[in-house]
């Protein structure tokens, strides 16, 4: 197994937690919404955490990778965001928006870096499949944090 192959494989680990925790960030911003004189979007809510369910699955597909993917210096994110109690509806719309930002952006990374593990993998067919399966996955978190940026932040009749 290529070392670089090995490297990309643990730099899009990497990207996709740092993903994860963002998009989950901003999910728990967007719920913070106070309810009058609209509730949060549920559609908004439900891209976001349809990201999540397609960035899990990478996590997973990645960490079921016939090598090991573990960095001796792996870093412990936070689940929870840090975040002021507030009733300013347009900060926690900021903050969630910010973290959708940087999902996106590792994201990208991620896909990236797959991409690289994609063409040195070319000569092994089962490994090239797995990286192919994972990077559509990215991408689906990619359209899902798209989706979910483009929708209204308040459910609106």
């Amino acid at each position: 197994m290529s070392s670089n192959i090995v490297t990309s494989v643990r730099f899009a680990l990497a990207y996709t937690v740092h993903a994860i925790r963002y998009t989950e960030s901003a999910l728990i911003f967007l719920r913070e919404l106070q309810a009058y004189p609209f509730p949060p979007n549920p559609i908004k809510e439900q891209f976001y955490q349809d990201a999540i369910d397609s960035l899990t699955e990478t996590y997973l597909a990645i960490k079921s990778l016939p090598f090991d993917t573990y960095f001796p210096t792996d870093p412990v994110f936070q689940n929870i965001p840090i975040a002021p109690e507030i009733q300013d509806n347009d900060l926690l719309i900021t903050l969630s928006d910010n973290r959708i930002s940087l999902a996106l952006n590792k994201t990208n990374d991620s896909i990236n870096v797959i991409n690289q593990a994609i063409l040195l993998s070319s000569k092994n067919d089962k490994l090239n499949g797995q990286l192919i399966f994972i990077k559509l996955e990215l991408e689906a978190a990619k359209d899902a944090l798209v989706s979910g940026v483009n929708e209204s932040d308040y459910m609106v009749s």
